[in-house]
């Protein structure tokens, strides 16, 4: 027996080494695996916009499902200000805005890019005003509702200097966007500067257009900026971003009726009016983008910080070339 156990029984210390090994290897699939689960995964990107018909497209890709909730979150704003200060204040990581609202940010030394050039206004902007003024000279001495942001007072700026006339020939009344009809309803103010949808609304009111953005061509773009610093630790999410939106596109494309549906549905437009609005903005394709953000969006920048400077909308140069050169 002595010889036996000697010949055939292992020690009871390498017994217990070996059920430890073959346990270890059995669990290392499971303890991997709860590795991985254990690892938290990116937070969604935080997407800030207020209305406009130019922006819809992000809208509509998450209505036509191309955006998870686990990639990408939405926050309707009221007004552009608010928009701003949510990316100032690092509450959102992605903001659709102006390119003179993207300006101001260079100015204040946040490091953004623009990701999409989401369309350029030609028509959709514009100085609506009573009937019986009838160009923007008549608005010498009169009352002009102005949004408190750049773009309302650089659209002003503008309109007034093709009329040889400057912000001191006016009286401007600050008035946030969404109160536009109702301060023109109530007499408090003979003209303002607006934008669609609320530019739609006041025509049926009886306001009527005397300038709009087909005057000051390439000026006035809207853009969509992230965080530099998202290109580099989120980049899958930013480009869930940015596919969802040119798949967006292709569906306005071809499904022009339902997009105009489900897009003028979110803006308290008809169908037919939505698509009306349209008409006043011009939405560049992915072939397009790539062109603008490949540097030929850089002239036209460059003019309009040159015009915001001269209009004092600037306290001092910027150089928006980092802002619009397309990432690598």
């Amino acid at each position: 027996m002595a010889g036996a156990e000697n010949g055939t029984r292992l020690p009871m210390r390498h017994i217990s080494v070996v059920r430890i090994m073959v346990c270890a290897w059995l669990c290392l699939p499971w303890f991997f695996g709860m590795a991985g689960c254990s690892r938290e995964a990116p937070a969604p990107l935080q997407v800030a916009t207020n209305v406009w018909p130019g922006y819809e497209p992000l809208y509509l890709a998450r209505s036509l499902g191309y955006y998870p909730d686990s990639a990408v979150r939405f926050h309707e704003m009221t007004t552009s200000a608010d928009v701003l200060k949510a990316f100032r204040n690092h509450a959102v990581d992605v903001a659709a805005l102006t390119l003179d609202e993207a300006l101001l940010l260079v100015r204040d030394g946040i490091d953004v890019r623009i990701l999409l050039v989401a369309d350029i206004s030609h028509g959709a902007d514009a100085i609506m005003a009573r009937p019986a003024i009838k160009t923007i000279r008549d608005l010498k001495g009169k009352r002009v509702g102005v949004e408190s942001m750049a773009l309302g007072a650089y659209v002003l700026t503008r309109a007034l200097d093709q009329a040889g006339l400057s912000p001191r020939d006016v009286t401007v009344v600050p008035v946030p966007v969404q109160e536009h009809e109702h301060a023109y309803r109530a007499g408090e103010i003979d003209a303002v500067v607006t934008f669609e949808p609320a530019r739609t609304r006041l025509v049926a009111l009886g306001a009527h257009n005397i300038f709009d953005s087909r005057q000051i061509p390439n000026e006035i773009i809207d853009v969509v900026v992230v965080r530099a610093d998202m290109l580099q630790s989120r980049p899958g999410q930013v480009k869930t971003l940015e596919e969802g939106w040119f798949k967006a596109l292709e569906y306005l494309r071809a499904n022009p009726a339902d997009a105009a549906r489900l897009m003028g549905k979110r803006e308290g437009l008809t169908a037919a009016r939505f698509k009306a609005t349209l008409d006043g903005i011009v939405i560049p394709d992915r072939n397009e983008n790539k062109r603008l953000l490949s540097g030929a969006l850089l002239p036209p920048a460059k003019r309009l910080a040159d015009v915001m400077l001269r209009g004092k909308l600037l306290d001092r140069p910027v150089d928006p070339a980092r802002l619009v050169v397309r990432r690598p």
